[in-house]
């Protein structure tokens, strides 16, 4: 084979996997197009009004997006309060399962769908059904949220922790963000109302929050984003909160793991 013909040879074998390049580039872009387009179609509006905390916060509120008819705190005792069975409150933890009640001090109980799909119980039925009612009517917000920002699909969420706290417990400042954890956007519901103090505050935004029964409020969740929950002075609080991600490829174990760079 001559200089010319391996030259042309190269030449057109360049431009073939150009070509595919392209292709591939222009089916990738209907595929986002369409998946963007399906993510952003809201099934129901499951809120009573939306409204921004603050102008330009970033921080929503979504009204009676858990309404008290669907007794989530009921529903979650019945089946912790069983001693037939392996769920229980335990004592709040963070960063890498350490437990620090000066700066995190309250119980919670962490689930997600997955993780109760071999309980074939009554319980795990009752776990279940509890996760797909508040799923449902919480993706329908993150949906409106999301279509605000221009955020895109965010494919994983992490275990919803249902968290108690009684008076004197608090959650010192934090954003959800960081050392030991990957979101993007954060949400906190609050199925019951009817105790003191325990207020949502964040510093930076010099916003306090009371919540009402069936709030559910979004934020992004990085550092510029701290907050904490205030002591409760009297009554017992409930909230539900569930980070949200990306991809699933950012939770893996891995994750976890420290490098020497």
């Amino acid at each position: 084979m001559s200089d010319v013909e391996t030259t042309e040879s190269v030449e057109e074998e360049r431009a073939r996997r150009e070509e595919e390049i392209r292709k591939a580039g222009e089916e990738e872009k209907v595929n986002v197009n369409h998946r963007l387009t399906e993510w952003y179609k809201i099934d129901e509006q499951t809120w009573s009004t939306a409204q921004e905390v603050a102008p330009g916060s970033g921080i929503w509120v979504y009204r009676d997006v858990l309404p008290k008819e669907m007794d989530i705190v009921q529903r979650i005792e019945e089946v912790i309060d069983d001693p037939e069975n392996d769920y229980f409150w335990r004592e709040a933890m963070v960063g890498y399962q350490m437990k620090m009640p000066e700066y995190r001090d309250c119980v919670d109980f962490k689930y997600k769908r997955t993780d109760i799909e071999q309980d074939t119980s009554e319980h795990g039925d009752k776990l279940r059904q509890l996760h797909d009612d508040v799923h449902y009517r919480q993706l329908q917000i993150v949906k409106d949220y999301t279509r605000r920002y221009h955020i895109g699909e965010l494919r994983y969420w992490e275990a919803t922790n249902y968290v108690k706290y009684g008076p004197g417990q608090h959650f010192q400042e934090h954003h959800d963000h960081g050392y030991s954890y990957n979101c993007v956007v954060s949400l906190v519901a609050f199925p019951t109302d009817g105790y003191e103090g325990g207020e949502l505050f964040f510093r930076l935004q010099n916003v306090s929050i009371k919540p009402k029964a069936g709030d559910v409020y979004i934020f992004p969740s990085n550092f510029m984003y701290p907050h904490r929950a205030m002591p409760v002075l009297s009554g017992t609080k409930h909230s539900m909160v569930t980070m949200l991600d990306f991809s699933e490829k950012y939770h893996m174990p891995e994750i976890t793991q420290e490098t020497d760079s």
